[in-house]
């Protein structure tokens, strides 16, 4: 076959498949007819697995398979190198390494492969899958024509994988754009409900003295529950660009902390919570921090917990000292958060999780 009709075959491959999943599938198929007896496609998933994608003509099924990035063969040897490999007469080693068994490694005319050849699947300068072709029979070496074509093919299966990983990272980037939207709506209304019901109870009732005084204390509350809000947003942004700032001094934690009760007081005697104090023996020992931040920080550690502890429920805070550090904890009568969980509390695609408070249960 020629290079130009092997290359309109590529393209055609790319630009006929309905999906990603044909597109590969398409080019294993490709190669396995035009340059060698069988043809795998494998994809780099992480630092220690690749994914097998299509095998043919056999169309074993889609696998993950472990790398072992020290072998001195196979995938991993390319993912390690990003450099092609060619071995003659392949061992066992190598079929474990493609996720094949030995009954597997036996190509169509029941033989064992005498040629294999891994091609990297090269994109945007990164290594992010290999190409596998073997051959049997009397067949010796691959020519250098057919290694060149070789290449031309995963690099083909390189812009598949890679406009497909793109595509997946914008629907994420979709997704969790849709879902801190609903989010940030859902806890700024939060604050506007009570900020409103006060608002109407002002203009459409005559209230006692008693009652406007506390219509306007949960009006300033809740504005001042929105604006800090507002501030945790903007902070996101800042950290994203690289902004935020932190303004450190001999800060005293105990008024620190007892500020940040303040704020959620009557949030939690709304549910019936008991807040209770700990302060250890010698509270009064300072640190060197910023006091706003540290207060944001103690400050959203009761939010939470205030959020997630059932009525009538419990929530502590203690400070303490060990060795040179101060120990700030929130700990509450909630129901938790599941132990198998706890690694991934932090994880940006975990979702909106109680991320900072732990359940005394």
């Amino acid at each position: 076959m020629s290079a130009e009709r092997f290359l309109t075959d590529i393209i055609s491959a790319l630009s006929t498949a309905p999906d990603f999943r044909t597109s590969i599938e398409n080019l294993a198929q490709l190669g396995a007819h035009s340059l060698a007896d069988c043809c795998g496609v494998y994809v780099f998933e992480h630092e220690q697995t690749a994914r097998r994608l299509a095998f043919a003509p056999a169309s074993y099924p889609e696998c993950l398979i472990p790398l072992d990035l020290h072998s001195a063969i196979g995938p991993a040897h390319v993912r390690r190198t990003g450099e092609p490999q060619l071995v003659e007469n392949p061992g066992a080693e190598i079929a474990a390494g493609l996720g094949l068994t030995a009954d597997q490694f036996i190509l169509p005319d029941h033989s064992w492969p005498s040629m294999y050849a891994c091609m990297p699947a090269i994109a945007r300068n990164r290594t992010i899958g290999a190409v596998v072709f073997m051959s049997g029979g009397s067949k010796q070496r691959f020519t250098d024509e057919e290694l060149r074509l070789a290449s031309s093919l995963a690099n083909a299966a390189a812009v598949a994988m890679d406009n497909s990983r793109l595509y997946r990272d914008a629907q994420e980037a979709n997704r969790l754009k849709d879902e801190f939207v609903a989010m940030v709506s859902h806890e700024l209304r939060t604050p506007l409900t009570p900020i409103l019901g006060c608002i109407h109870l002002l203009r459409s009732t005559t209230l006692s003295p008693a009652n406007f005084d506390r219509a306007l204390e949960m009006i300033e509350r809740n504005a001042h529950t929105q604006v800090q809000i507002v501030e945790d947003l903007l902070d996101v942004s800042r950290i994203v660009a690289g902004k935020l700032h932190l303004k450190m001094k001999s800060t005293p934690v105990v008024p620190v902390v007892e500020a940040a009760i303040a704020t959620v007081k009557s949030s939690a005697e709304s549910k019936g919570l008991r807040i209770v104090t700990n302060f250890g023996p010698d509270p009064q020992v300072p640190i060197d921090g910023d006091p706003h931040r540290l207060q944001q920080i103690v400050w959203n550690l009761l939010s939470n917990a205030v959020k997630f502890t059932p009525p009538e429920g419990r929530i502590e805070i203690s400070i303490r000292t060990e060795a040179a550090q101060v120990v700030i904890q929130v700990t509450d009568t909630g129901v938790g958060i599941p132990a198998d969980f706890l690694p991934f509390i932090f994880d940006r695609t975990a979702g909106t999780v109680r991320a900072t408070t732990f359940s005394t249960r």
